[in-house]
């Protein structure tokens, strides 16, 4: 690697034409050679607890790197493959890059010229440095992760311009105990970053089988389409339940404008629950590198007229969310009309939330007073409802009487406390799927007898107040913490 030039990781998502001439990743074209050559054991190798990857190896004494005979991933996948056959763990070996006064360090590059392809694993470890594995085809994923139970990766810093995902974890193949299945895992990235506006940086997908009980962090994704992605292929998929989602820096400053930070299933979603989500979202800025200048440079007056944050489609899920920078009115929070039950604690708000649930249980608990900042519809006509549309508690606070002689509060529906049946694997793949049972019916209670001022009403997201009267009533609507 020592013949390689100086370059910045972040130049890549600006520029497709710099990143296919770069020096430092179109160099090292490796000659092709079988698996099973590349897999021969390194010497000594059995005497040691890791197998190592390293930048120049297996010239600088590391059991695999880019000069391995064959290799096609800078003997990553060959490290991987060896390690599975011998038992062993793998680590792979980093250092410091990145760009300063105008120099990029170009050292801690692993080129992938094809899919690193972790296989299903069971007890297995993946440790290493930082260091930024660089995937050089406009199609296909940098990294696919198939099924895996017990295991903890730590991977540096996964660089991609392909139209697919930087980083799949889908499991497809049985492997441990005979499952098709991602289950209490650890997952750790420094970066995710994704150049291509159709793409996403992280894909975690159970379209073949369930994703349960995992950690997934990464300090930064940094996308030009979507970030995050989780799906279950439209409700077709397996559970993908009671994971750990956690992105420090959601970095979408180099985007235009079709920019979704998170997007947390899509229509027809129905098992993706119980996940607990921690992200922070910054809204694309249109930065570009600037390579006569040596800096990055941010155009003027840019606001994002097509960017989401958070585009929520699931139920049930947990979200801790902040919001920076400029996008279009209601759009930090979208719910779509699939979701529910999701609770979000959102830091800030700074461009509001459109809500198009169908049933309107979702729900925000803000970390500043809302207040009167809720719009308080018109009073309906005698006998028809009005839905607490809003993601929070409200209290409607009676001004003035009117002549009303009954009023009726309707529970929204809401899904059963038995979704998910059971995360089990035995559950989830030996017996036939578990339907999702319809939602719990809504209740309601009508209290005869009118209003008087001063009187307050509480009613949840979601839930319907009904009036019966011959002079309406007016009311003012105050959110509630």
């Amino acid at each position: 690697m020592n013949e390689q030039q100086p370059v910045n990781r972040r130049h890549f998502l600006c520029d497709a034409s710099l990143y296919a001439a770069t020096p430092a990743l179109a160099a090292g074209a490796m000659v092709h050679a079988t698996r099973s050559q590349a897999a021969e054991a390194p010497a000594g190798s059995s005497r040691k607890p890791y197998v190592f990857v390293t930048l120049g190896g297996p010239d600088d004494g590391g059991d695999f790197g880019p000069h391995t005979p064959g290799t096609k991933t800078s003997g990553i996948q060959e490290a991987l493959d060896y390690a599975h056959a011998n038992f062993r763990d793998v680590y792979i070996f980093g250092g410091p890059g990145g760009l300063h006064e105008g120099q990029g360090v170009s050292d801690n590059i692993y080129v992938l010229h094809e899919t690193l392809r972790v296989r299903w694993s069971q007890d297995f470890r993946v440790d290493g440095g930082n260091y930024i594995l660089a995937y050089q085809k406009s199609t296909g994923h940098a990294i696919h992760i198939d099924s895996q139970m017990n295991c903890r990766y730590k991977f540096g810093l996964v660089l991609s311009q392909s139209k697919d995902a930087t980083l799949c974890l889908r499991p497809e193949t049985p492997g441990p105990d005979d499952f098709v299945v991602i289950t209490a895992s650890v997952f750790d990235f420094s970066a995710v970053l994704s150049g291509h506006p159709e793409a996403t940086a992280i894909l975690i997908d159970s379209s073949n089988g369930p994703i349960i009980n995992n950690r997934f962090f990464a300090e930064e994704f940094n996308a030009v389409g979507v970030g995050v992605h989780l799906t279950d292929a439209g409700g077709r998929g397996h559970s993908l339940a009671n994971n750990h989602v956690h992105v420090m820096y959601g970095n979408q400053h180099h985007g235009r404008e079709n920019c979704t930070g998170l997007l947390l299933g899509e229509s027809g979603s129905q098992r993706i629950l119980h996940n607990r989500i921690e992200l922070s979202l910054h809204a694309p800025r249109g930065v570009y590198f600037d390579a006569k200048a040596k800096r990055y440079v941010t155009p003027e007056a840019f606001v994002p007229e097509q960017a989401i944050g958070a585009d929520l489609f699931a139920q049930g899920n947990a979200l801790t969310l902040s919001f920076y920078g400029k996008r279009s009115p209601g759009q930090d929070i979208v719910f779509e009309p699939e979701a529910r039950d999701n609770t979000i604690f959102a830091f800030n708000l700074p461009n509001g939330v459109t809500n198009k649930a169908t049933v309107a249980t979702n729900r925000i608990v803000p970390n500043w007073p809302v207040g009167f900042g809720v719009l308080t519809p018109a009073v309906p006509p005698s006998g028809q409802p009005v839905v607490n549309s809003n993601p929070y508690t409200v209290q409607v606070l009676v001004l003035a009487g009117g002549a009303v002689s009954d009023w009726t509060i309707t529970t929204a529906q809401s899904n059963q406390q038995s979704v998910p049946y059971s995360l089990s694997l035995v559950d989830d793949q030996q017996r036939p799927r578990r339907p999702i049972p319809p939602l719990e019916p809504a209740t309601s209670q009508t209290i005869s007898a009118g209003l008087t001022p001063g009187q307050a009403i509480i009613l949840e997201p979601g839930e319907k107040l009904a009036l019966t009267y011959s002079t309406p009533p007016a009311w003012r609507w105050k959110a509630l913490l």
